[in-house]
């Protein structure tokens, strides 16, 4: 079997496993197609937001924020 069949092969049995037949997707395909997009395009955000140097001081503020019983002045008494 030569180099270039073996690639032949290859690329077809790929184009193969990665096909998607768009006209056959049900509505619960969609929702989970557009979920799946949803949530990585927040978490790419969410990554960019948090490893950005200019917000650790902003961030960095907030670390204990759960473990503080003290009310601060944005919260109603």
């Amino acid at each position: 079997m030569s180099n270039h069949s073996s690639d032949k092969m290859i690329e077809e049995s790929a184009q193969g496993y990665f096909y998607t037949d768009w006209s056959a997707m049900t509505s619960h395909d969609w929702a989970g197609f557009i979920i799946t997009i949803v949530t990585f395009a927040l978490m790419v955000i969410a990554y960019f937001y948090v490893f950005r140097p200019k917000n650790k001081d902003k961030l960095e503020a907030q670390k204990y924020m759960l473990m503080d019983d003290e009310p601060t002045t944005t919260e109603k008494k």
